[in-house]
């Protein structure tokens, strides 16, 4: 997440130093941030290429012109601007924040994380540098020290501050360290920042479902498809949850629907196959799995779903050769391994298997 302008005490410092007036080259900075402010982005950008043409020195117009760059996507444009404003003024915590911001856009996270510390170092009541070290800290996979930083970033964000992206990081961050209560309370409290914010609804559904709780699952699911009509993710999740219900039929609505938004999802289609079989329609899983298993031969999982549903129409011989096949593509006495064999040792013997597949497992956002 980008900074703002005027955000921190040393931003607000530099910003009221502005309306004095005192040099031409600070009022076209102060022009500039007023366009900036409004979205007038070309407007301010001239006025603060004007700032710097009098006075290339100005930090706040480096600085403010380096944001802007970056909000237009144009780090390497930024990246000189910031470094100069930070060389001019060390102690300019939001420039440092904002040179932090163009190294993370350009992968350099040790460069990104000394500039963020140095900003939280400067000013101390400046939220901003926190939120940042916390993204930095998950991408290096040290997720206590990246709860931290979000803890503090909220701490010292002003009471109105609306952060919903923040607040399902922290929820996701909580579930990887099995803080599942922490992480649906920072879900909760993405959603009444963001009622629109499906992947939290839809983690929300995850744990409710992992707990058990499938009625709640369910109505989380719903409500992120309302919001988003095309999330697959929820759809399928969704169905997963309809299928644990023994609600077979809205199950294969949802895998339809989840495997007509996003055709590349082979689990959705998969489990669309399974509760074909699972309701006896066999001629239809049949048609899915034998599509699948020829996009993916070396599948195993496929491979079995396809010979139950062979078993199921009567085709003994085909579902023989698909459970052989299982055999030849699993590990030596694998689960599935031996569960095919089972099913040949039945098949052989002229008796009927009363084994079913299974739905693969919810998807996370």
């Amino acid at each position: 997440m980008t900074q703002g302008l005027t955000t921190g005490q040393e931003g607000i410092r530099i910003f009221r130093g502005l309306i004095g007036g005192e040099s031409l080259a600070s009022a076209h900075n102060r022009r500039a941030v007023s366009f900036h402010l409004q979205g007038r982005t070309n407007e301010a950008m001239e006025e603060y290429e004007k700032a710097l043409a009098l006075d290339f020195h100005n930090a706040s117009a480096l600085n403010n012109l380096g944001y802007l760059f970056l909000n237009c996507g144009k780090i390497e444009e930024a990246l000189p601007l910031l470094r100069l404003a930070a060389k001019i003024e060390p102690c300019y915590a939001l420039a440092r924040n904002n040179l932090g911001n163009a190294y993370l856009h350009l992968g350099e996270l040790k460069e990104a994380l000394s500039e963020y510390l140095e900003a939280a170092a400067l000013d101390q009541s400046y939220a901003m540098p926190h939120r940042n070290l916390a993204l930095v800290y998950h991408l290096l996979q040290r997720t206590n020290e990246a709860i931290v930083e979000y803890q503090t970033y909220f701490s010292l964000a002003p009471a109105e501050t609306k952060d919903a992206d923040a607040h399902y990081n922290l929820g996701v961050m909580l579930e990887e360290e099995q803080r599942r209560e922490d992480a649906i309370a920072e879900y909760e409290r993405a959603i009444a920042d963001d009622p629109r914010h499906v992947k939290a609804l839809n983690n929300l559904g995850l744990i409710y479902f992992a707990q058990g709780k499938l009625d709640k699952a369910t109505t989380f699911y719903e409500r992120a498809i309302d919001v988003d009509p095309h999330f697959s993710l929820a759809q399928y999740n969704l169905g997963i949850a309809f299928a644990a219900q023994g609600e077979h039929q809205k199950a294969i609505e949802q895998f339809t629907k989840a495997s007509q938004t996003d055709p590349d999802n082979v689990q959705a289609v998969s489990n669309l196959g399974v509760m074909y079989s699972t309701t006896r329609r066999f001629a239809e899983a049949i048609s899915v799995f034998e599509e699948l298993t020829t996009k993916q031969p070396e599948q195993p999982t496929l491979r079995f779903n396809l010979a139950v549903a062979y078993q199921g129409k009567g085709l003994r011989a085909k579902a023989r050769k698909e459970f052989q096949k299982v055999i030849e593509l699993e590990p030596m006495q694998s689960r599935r391994a031996l569960r095919a064999q089972s099913e040949i040792d039945k098949l052989t013997r002229g008796g009927k298997s009363t084994r079913k597949t299974r739905s693969k497992e919810p998807a996370k956002a």
